[in-house]
């Protein structure tokens, strides 16, 4: 039983694998993330032996890290031996035949290609690669075969370890239902296969205090540094660093030096910002405010 909030759940068990695949289709980007796209077209997988099998789909991840996963969504209430090591086996006996390669990579593209917004996706993800040739050296790959059930039992991983294929990951998929209620009102647990981003913490809001003002001198537009007044040192990091600068023209690297004679100036990396702004003279104002300290700032012109 799940308790939630002083509400009860209780476990719900699929009547059968249609309904239960049905389930895990709709969740398919919480399991193997939004960087994924899940296709249940069943392209027979043939080995050159003959002997073929179907699995339930195909899951294409792209990013940073592309691969592919063959899909097979079982109940525990299966014969594991009878069915789901006999399933998989042919699964790894036709993923090594180039015609089956090929003949998925098709399937998928065809898929897809029906599918205006599928196809925008994966082409925007993948661009400027042609979504054929993604597909072609993608498949060519070694897949990850998962297993997604309802409830993981210990004879799976007895009946796994038989087949002595590298990758095989098994999620279980449970699912909850509101005491008296049923599944109109749901809850599900598993373990996802991607690990999600976590944003940066935020910043706190700058303030006048992590902020500088300084008025240009002839010598500035002449030689492209802004010098930083002496009450402002501590807002920046030690000297001879490199920080960024978020500007009107862009993110620029610029050196923060500190010279017993000049004082602390920014200087490296400036010139390209001063020629962009031709119309300013000695005596106008810039701001420099700090984003994250240390190693971000933004620079304004201040108008009035």
């Amino acid at each position: 039983m799940l308790l939630i909030e002083g509400v009860k759940y209780e476990l719900w068990t699929p009547p059968n694998e249609d309904e239960f695949e049905q389930v895990v289709k709709e969740h398919a980007q919480d399991i193997f993330g939004e960087q994924s796209i899940y296709l249940d077209r069943k392209q027979k997988l043939k080995s050159l032996s003959g002997i073929g099998s179907i699995p339930d789909g195909y899951v294409i991840v792209f990013g940073d890290s592309p691969h592919w996963h063959i899909v097979e969504v079982e109940l525990s209430s299966h014969p594991l031996y009878d069915h789901i090591v006999s399933q998989l086996g042919r699964f790894i006996g036709g993923i090594s035949n180039p015609n089956i390669q090929r003949g998925i990579v098709n399937a998928i593209d065809e898929e897809i290609s029906r599918d205006d917004f599928l196809k925008l996706r994966l082409r925007k993800a993948i661009e400027p690669t042609e979504i054929h040739r993604f597909l072609t050296e993608l498949v060519s790959k070694q897949p990850m075969i998962t297993i997604i059930i309802e409830k993981e039992i210990e004879e799976l991983g007895e009946a796994l370890s038989t087949l002595r294929y590298p990758q095989i990951k098994v999620v279980e998929f449970q699912t909850f239902t509101r005491e008296g209620v049923g599944l109109a009102v749901h809850a599900h647990l598993f373990e996802p296969l991607y690990k999600p981003v976590i944003p940066p913490p935020l910043q706190p809001p700058t303030t006048l205090a992590d902020s500088v003002e300084i008025a240009l001198q002839p010598s500035c537009i002449k030689y492209y540094y802004i010098h930083i007044p002496k009450a402002k040192q501590h807002l920046f990091p030690p000297s001879k660093t490199t920080l960024e600068l978020d500007t009107d023209i862009g993110i620029i690297e610029v050196g923060f030096n500190v010279d017993p004679a000049w004082g602390a100036t920014l200087q490296k990396g400036l010139s390209n910002w001063f020629k962009a702004h031709p119309e300013l003279k000695p005596g106008d104002k810039l701001r420099i405010t700090v984003i994250e300290p240390m190693k971000k700032y933004r620079l304004e012109i201040l108008r009035w």
